[in-house]
Order: C-alpha cells, then structure tokens, then sequence
C-alpha cells in the first residue's frame, strides 16, 4: 500500500496502477459477483424488504355478516378501529421480540385505511376449564357481549419470524393478541401501561372479554350478539386492563404508528362511585365509563 493509502486517506481506483492495484482490481470483482449472485437468488436487502412489504400489505376482503342484524360470528375476518384516533390495530411479524423463548412481535396502530394481512383479525372462542362455572358460554358461533374471547391475526400475515416450527415449539400455528401484566421489564414503550403484543404461544394472557363502553348497560347486554359497526370495549382478562391506543407515536418500517397498550382511561368520580355503593347499587352500575382511546369499532365487510 501506498503511504496514503495506510495514512488512511482516499484510495486510489482499480485502474490507477499505484500501490497494490490487482488486489483492488480482484475485489471489486468479487463484490460485483457477489452481487449478482444475491441479485438472481432474490436475497438482497431491497428484495427482502419487498417481499416482506407485498406480504404484509396484501389486500384482504373483510366477511360481510350473515344475517340483518349484521352480527359477528367467530371467524369472521374483521379490523378493530379505535374511535379516538381512527387508527386499526396491526402487528409486525417481522419486528420479533429479541428476547429468547418469548415468540412474540410488536402491535400498533395503522392510519391505513383498507384491510390488509396486518391489520385483519379474527375472534376465536375460549373454552374454560370444566370447575370454571361461573364463566358464561354460548354454544352458537356469534360473539356476544361478556363473553371471553381470543384475538387471532390474520394467517396472511405469516408466521413470527425466529419462530421455529410448530412441532418445536410446541405451538399451533396461530399467532393471537397477547398482554402482559407491568413490571419492571415488560411495559409499553411509550405510555409505559401493560405490554400488548402478537404471541405465538397459547395462554390465558391472549384472552380478552368484549363489553359495552356504557358500564350501566353491561348488565343487560351480556349474551347480546355483538354487532358490525357497534362500540366496543375489550378488556384483558388477566391484567383487567382495557385495550387502548393513548396517542403515543413511533417509527417503525411503515411509516409513523401509534402505540397500543393496556391501559383503563376513565375520569374522577370516586364521590360518585362511594355513593351508588352506599346505596346499594351493585358494582356494574357505579364502574365508571372508559375513555375513547379504549373505545373500538369492529369493522366488517360489506353485504
């Protein structure tokens, strides 16, 4: 090399034959090979980032109901859109959780306005344990309100990545709505309220119970099929936290999202509260009512 060159300053090109220019000459012909290699085999970055973007932005047709009642059934390939900032909800297959054994990705809130595989869900219906008897169960195929139910993602959506397969990890190839419990190392980044993310594992932590905003309503509405377009709040059975998108924006590969997390938002009215108790009232009746960031829509398709 040239003093220049070991000086650490600007190289001299393959054809300028000063310092050892056929080992320059030979490696810049092997970076094109190696290009062209990846090139044909589809493996460079730019091909893999279109790929992945084809796969998660496919068009999907949502189910339109079944019935005029425009009820949903289990199965049925819907979006949750949240009322306050009118974004639906979505996963990142792709952005994993680093942390190993977790098999989990990320979830946010897309402002993209059509169904596609990352933002489409479905309900898939809990079976409790056989001493749960005071778990109420329907037998029918429609979601009702005070029922518990599983969030699954859209199988278009692929699978996990860094997920082994099913046969070992034990899983069934389903990727559901997952939230945590806070700690000190599991909480959303932004808000810091109860993780909520994508998991391929099944566990108790995937269910969730659909209810009406209106808390004096829940009574009467328990068993009431739930219907396209009707608000909805969707608590976490085991944290007892509501799914909410509190606002918080971040960057991820599709653009500016907002953060989704388990999180209760509702006003004072403790006053209000020890009152109707004093009272008599039962409990249902003096719960106060959750913010619009906990407030979704199901969207189906159209008849």
């Amino acid at each position: 090399f040239t003093p220049r060159e070991m000086a650490g300053g600007v190289r001299y090109g393959g054809k300028c034959k000063v310092g050892n220019w056929n080992e320059n000459a030979t490696l810049d012909e092997i970076r094109a090979q190696e290009y062209l290699a990846k090139k044909q085999a589809g493996t460079l970055k730019t091909d893999q980032y279109n790929r992945r973007m084809a796969k998660a932005l496919a068009p999907v047709s949502l189910t339109p109901p079944s019935d005029s009642e425009r009820s949903i059934k289990f199965g049925d390939v819907v979006m949750l859109a949240n009322v306050a900032s009118g974004a639906a909800v979505a996963a990142d297959v792709e952005d994993a959780d680093p942390r190993p054994g977790e098999l989990s990705c990320a979830v946010s809130a897309s402002a993209h306005p059509s169904p596609v595989a990352r933002n489409t869900w479905s309900f898939e219906k809990f079976i409790p344990r056989a001493s749960a008897y005071l778990t109420p169960t329907w037998d029918d195929d429609l979601v009702r309100y005070g029922q518990k139910v599983k969030i699954v993602l859209n199988t278009a959506a692929g699978a996990i990545a860094g997920c082994p397969p099913d046969d070992e990890s034990g899983g069934d190839g389903v990727n559901r709505l997952r939230s945590y419990t806070k700690s000190t190392t599991r909480f959303a980044k932004r808000s810091r309220f109860c993780e909520v993310s994508v998991s391929a594992s099944d566990s108790y932590e995937c269910v969730f119970e659909i209810l009406t905003p209106d808390p004096t309503k829940r009574l009467v509405s328990e068993g009431v099929p739930v219907a396209s377009g009707a608000p909805v709040v969707i608590r976490h059975c085991n944290t007892n936290q509501c799914l909410a998108v509190p606002g918080h924006s971040s960057a991820n590969d599709f653009g500016d999202e907002l953060e989704v997390a388990g999180h209760t938002a509702s006003g004072a009215g403790n006053a209000y509260v020890m009152q109707g108790l004093a009272t008599g009232k039962p409990s249902s009746m003096t719960t106060k009512a959750p913010g619009d960031i906990n407030t979704f829509v199901i969207v189906a398709g159209e008849r």
